[in-house]
This record gives structure tokens, sequence and C-alpha cells, in this order.
């Protein structure tokens, strides 16, 4: 699992005492970046927001981002910087023990494997304390890698539901859940649900439940009414982009299977390209992806692929697509533009990505999907024959009929 070592914990310390404040969301991020251009040190909004957990998933940064840092905190590049951190006292949270009693990520793993669920408590109490996102996200990642094997799948996500740090690592480590015989789905009506004030939150659980039901069982969920009631209450102002993603597409899903897609999807999409203004390739890469995979589910395929608007904006966004920005959400978008590509036989010679096995645990089903069709769509003889055999009744089998609609 990738996380950020004590050297970078250090210098996020830094930067924000030298920048004067925390860097707790995007608009953060970009005034940081803002001051350092002043400096003629540039680093992207996107880069800051990703170096301190904002923008999932942690990696670390290349070896000219720190020597940029490293300036802007005053010293000549990232070995210097790091050669005089000697004296200072690394965050414990990243060695086997600790020095204070503070949360321990390699305590709150020994309570995991070893299933001790007052130990576990202990832990998750003392997150609350901590205000590193990047630690914060890390230990989201191990909790839900672990809760997905775990016999006590139930138990553990009880668990994480009766707490406000809990709450917080049901939020973060499900983006979209494979979900297999709709565990997570239950525990969120059961044990999430109930305790949950915020009504954001409460939005994430309907337009999950609402999606998962709409793609593996092909029906409408019950709670598009519970949707609707909140969704009249809300400004689309205060969403995370994770949840405007939500929301378009569950207003898609629900029109299709109301059966009346066919005189809304286009100002659906209209809605679609005015929210994504002034976001980045990453949150508009999630922006579009959930609402595109709704429309493919209900065949229209044509419409998007005629869809001038759209395409460009994703046109843009494969192009421009750069190795540390994958994403689950680029990888839809990215077989959407290729199958498109070839509708209108382009010639335009395209390298898929692929992005690594160790990603995205929550989303390992779709993500082989997408792979399984992108190698049938450049396949040929034997593979081929094996591919076209096999593909569909997978994707039957793991609930992503949105992926067949498209190839078909």
């Amino acid at each position: 699992m990738n996380q950020p070592n004590p050297y970078l914990i250090a210098i996020c310390n830094q930067l924000e005492v030298q920048l004067g404040f925390k860097i707790k969301n995007i608009a953060d991020a970009h005034n940081a970046s803002a001051q350092m251009a002043a400096l003629k040190l540039h680093i992207s909004p996107h880069t800051i927001a990703r170096l301190f957990g904002i923008v999932k998933p942690f990696r670390t940064p290349y070896k000219d981002t720190l020597n940029i840092l490293a300036r802007f905190v005053h010293y000549n590049d990232w070995e210097d910087f790091c050669d005089n951190q000697t004296n200072i006292p690394f965050d414990p949270n990243f060695f086997l023990t600790e020095a204070s009693d503070g949360f321990s990520l390699a305590v709150l793993e020994l309570a995991l494997a070893r299933e001790d669920f007052k130990a576990l408590e202990l832990v998750l109490e003392k997150a609350k304390a901590n205000e590193n996102q990047a630690v914060l996200f890390t230990a989201a990642e191990l909790i839900g890698a672990y809760i997905r094997k775990s016999k006590k799948q139930k138990e553990l996500l009880q668990l994480l539901a009766d707490s406000n740090i809990g709450h917080l690592f049901y939020y973060e480590c499900y983006v979209d859940e494979d979900n297999d015989n709709n565990y997570f789905s239950d525990a969120l009506r059961h044990y999430y649900l109930p305790n949950v004030t915020n009504e954001c939150r409460r939005l994430y659980v309907y337009c999950f439940i609402i999606s998962q039901t709409a793609h593996k069982e092909q029906r409408l969920s019950s709670y598009y009414t519970e949707f609707q009631k909140l969704t009249t209450q809300l400004d689309q102002k205060n969403c995370h982009f994770h949840e405007l993603s939500r929301w378009i597409e569950c207003l898609i899903l629900i029109d299709g299977y109301n059966g009346v897609l066919q005189n809304t999807w286009r100002n659906h999409v209209t809605e679609l390209l005015a929210l994504s203004v002034g976001y980045n390739a990453n949150e508009k890469a999630w922006l579009l992806a959930r609402p595109i995979k709704a429309l493919l589910l209900f065949g229209f395929k044509e419409e998007l692929f005629n869809c001038v608007d759209i395409n460009h904006t994703i046109d843009t966004l494969i192009k421009s697509q750069k190795k540390e920005l994958h994403s689950i959400a680029l990888y839809v978008l990215q077989l959407y533009w290729i199958r498109k590509s070839m509708y209108f036989e382009s010639k335009i010679v395209y390298n898929p990505f692929r992005i690594h096995n160790i990603l995205f645990q929550n989303e390992s089903n779709e993500k082989t999907a997408i792979e399984f069709a992108i190698a049938s769509l450049f396949a040929t003889g034997e593979n081929k024959n094996i591919l076209a055999s096999n593909l569909k009744e997978y994707c039957k089998a793991k609930g992503v009929h949105w992926v067949i609609k498209l190839l078909e």
C-alpha cells in the first residue's frame, strides 16, 4: 500500500507553517499553488491536493516536485531538506512502535488483523485527534482492505457506523464498491444511515444504493423517492464532485426506469457539463463517468457518440491524461472514447493505459470488465473468439451491463 514516508509528513507540516494556513480542501491547494507561483515555484493545485490526501489515491511526488517544495521552505533541494531533518521527531504513525499515545497505523493494522474489536474502538477514538488527511486516507484504505476479506464484515461495518470517525472511513473506503452479495449496501441501510446527520452523506447512501440496484439488478430501488425528497432541499454548490456525479447519475437512472429518458437525457448532459466547469481533470472525469455509464445502461450509445459538447470534453481529458491521474473514472472514459473512435473509424493511434492491480481494490470487478472490453476491441483470431464468448457472461455475472451495451 502506497503511503507517505516520514519526510513527506515533515515537509507537509513545514509547508503549512510557511503558507500560514492548513491545506484541507481543493481551494486551499489552489491558494498554496498561487503563493508558490508568485515566487516562481510552480506546482499544480492537483499535485498539492494529492500530497495532502484531498485527491485520491496518495502517491509519492516526483523528485522535481519535492525539490520545489524544499526550496519553498528554504532548503536547497529535497536531499538538503532530508539531511536536515535528522533531529526532528517523525510522525509515529509510520513506525512499528510509537513515541506517544496517539493514533497509529501499525496499531490499527494489528487490531484489524486480530479482529480485536475493543482495541479497534480505542484506535478509532484516537484517530479523531489526527488532522493529517494523508494518514486518515491511508487508514481508510487499510480498513477497506481488511473488511473486504474478513468473515466478520457485518460486525466491523457496524462498529465503524457507531462513531463519527468511522463515518469518515465509511465514506472514504468505498468510492464505488464491488459490493459482493450486497454486503456494503446492507451495511449502509442498517448501520450507517440511521446514524447519519449530514445531508450530503445521506445523499451518498441513497445514490449508492440506487446505482447498485440499477446496474446489478436492473431495476429501480425504492430509495428513489427518498432521493427525490432530499435533492429538493440540497444546494448543489455545497456538494463534493463525487456527490454531484452520483446526483446526475441517479436522475438519469430514475428517468430511464420511468421510461422518460428519451425526453430528458440531453438536459441531463447539459446540466452535467455546466456543473463540470472549474473542476480539474481528475474531478471532471469522475463527474462524467457515472452519468455516462447510466446513459449507456439504457442504450444511449449513439446519442452520446453524436453529442458534440460532451465528446469535446472527453476528448480533451483522454488526450491530456497523465500517468499519475489514472482512476477508474478515467478508465470508464477511456473505454468509451476508444469505442467511439472505432464507431467513427478514427485513424488516431492510441495506446490504452492500465491501472496497477494494487490500486482500486474496491472496484476490481468493473476495472477487470473494462480491461476485458478493451482487449476485445483490439484482439484478433482465437483471442478475439475467447473474449467474445466469455466477456458478456462475465459482465452479466458482475453487474457491469453498461460495458456490454457499449460494445454492442
